[in-house]
């Protein structure tokens, strides 16, 4: 199930965005770069939260830290 990664969703673990690319509560692309979704939150630091993405163009998964500083 795909997970919506921005921070202001009422509903990132919503089970009807399963075949979207946006989020259906938000509006954010859950289909992240045509490729990338993230299916799991791993944890959150200092730096930003990690989460576990499902990598379409490999079918595999992976893990991808999105920073929370600018």
């Amino acid at each position: 199930m795909p997970y919506c990664i921005n921070p202001r969703c009422p509903n990132p673990l919503d089970p009807e965005n399963v075949n979207n690319s946006t989020c259906r509560n938000c509006g954010s692309e859950i289909l992240l770069q045509g490729r990338y979704t993230v299916v799991e939150k791993l944890g959150k630091g200092g730096f930003g939260n990690t989460f576990e993405v499902d990598d379409r163009g490999t079918r595999t998964r992976t893990h991808f830290c999105f920073s929370t500083h600018r």
